[in-house]
């Protein structure tokens, strides 16, 4: 029963007819960990709250963030939209059974300065390194290093940024 209440208090709560300021309230009011200062739009899917989110972020429509494992989101973010979050996977598992049931996973980290582009996917185990713009449609599968433009899928160093 749990479960199918936290999934209906996530579709109220991503509902475009809730209007940002209140969406805010009730998700802090309810225990959600996301700065008095950060703004979540539209058609976000948090599957747990098993996250933190610092101040002055912000949070585009269609978000997804998969809930398994911690997700941590710093300060002074950007994130475009439709971008999605995975903690969890599975192994490959023998050719008689494809994609075990069993869930294995990691944590993701978002470091300060960051920009995630729309439509990116961040996979389990990714630290986005401080200062760093992940552009629009890329695959994160590794960990990037500080003030770096990636881009692509899987995604790789473009550039350095100045930091």
């Amino acid at each position: 029963m749990g479960d199918y209440i936290h999934r209906a208090t996530d579709a109220f709560l991503g509902s475009e007819w809730l209007p940002v300021k209140y969406r805010m309230i009730f998700m802090r009011k309810l225990g959600y960990n996301i700065s008095s200062k950060s703004c979540i739009w539209a058609n976000a899917s948090f599957r747990s709250k098993n996250f933190k989110i610092g101040e002055n972020v912000f949070v585009n429509i269609g978000f997804f963030y998969d809930g398994y494992y911690p997700l941590t989101i710093g300060n002074n973010i950007r994130i475009g939209q439709f971008v999605k979050i995975v903690t969890a996977t599975h192994d490959i598992g023998p050719s008689h059974q494809r994609g075990l049931a069993e869930v294995i996973g990691n944590s993701v980290e978002i470091e300060d300065g960051c920009w995630i582009g729309c439509g990116t996917i961040i996979l389990p185990g990714v630290t986005v390194a401080k200062g760093c713009v992940i552009a629009a449609g890329s695959v994160l599968t590794k960990s990037t290093q500080p003030d770096g433009l990636y881009g692509g899928t899987p995604a790789r160093l473009i550039r350095t940024l100045d930091p």
